[in-house]
């Protein structure tokens, strides 16, 4: 049971969402305040949501701890979820979750390769900021051998909300752990375009 000040403070946030949110699919709650995701449970129950993903960019905002409680209530309510750390992390899920990370999470690119360069960057699944896309454009032109390194920088200058602080839990920053799952791909990619495949 909500408090009052909470109770009321749900109800502005519904006003303020469009209509068709109700029933949807799929809900994404990008939050940048620890406060904001004690209010996850109570609408997604309110808005009749089918799944929910709230990407963890900083520890700060989504501690373990209330990770963990957040999961129980939502568990109870038989709601599918997923706590990525970080969004470009998601690589399946159950229900909605899955239709979306065929698309959107963890980054995966083919590479076609011109004379020891990088001709072609096909973004197959993108990291749900953009950060694949940028990556990949600018990934045009590099040696095959320097792309996945460049690949991580690209990662770490574009904007997005994954932090420059350490998770306790991963021993990392959430924005290093981006350029390696970029890095990862575009290594992968490039192994295969060697080898024709």
């Amino acid at each position: 049971m909500l408090d009052e000040e909470t109770e009321v403070l749900v109800g502005k946030i519904l006003e303020g969402l469009p209509s068709e949110v109700a029933g949807a699919d799929l809900a994404l709650f990008l939050l940048e305040e620890a406060s904001a995701t004690l209010l996850i449970p109570e609408l997604a129950r309110k808005l009749d949501v089918r799944g929910l993903i709230c990407p963890v960019d900083d520890y700060r905002v989504l501690p373990r701890g209330l990770e963990l409680q957040l999961s129980e209530e939502l568990e109870e309510m038989g709601l599918p979820f997923s706590f990525p750390r970080p969004f470009c992390s998601l690589s399946s899920g159950p229900g909605p979750i899955h239709a979306f990370s065929r698309r959107f999470g963890r980054p995966t690119v083919t590479i076609e390769l011109e004379g020891g360069r990088v001709k072609r960057v096909k973004v197959i699944r993108g990291a749900p900021c953009g950060s694949t896309y940028y990556m990949a454009r600018r990934l045009v032109g590099a040696r095959a051998e320097e792309a996945p390194s460049l690949a991580g920088l690209y990662v770490q200058i574009y904007p997005c909300l994954a932090s420059h602080v350490e998770d306790p839990l991963l021993g990392e920053d959430m924005i290093h752990l981006s350029a390696m799952l970029a890095r990862a791909a575009v290594e992968k990619a490039i192994r295969d375009a060697q080898r024709g495949a």
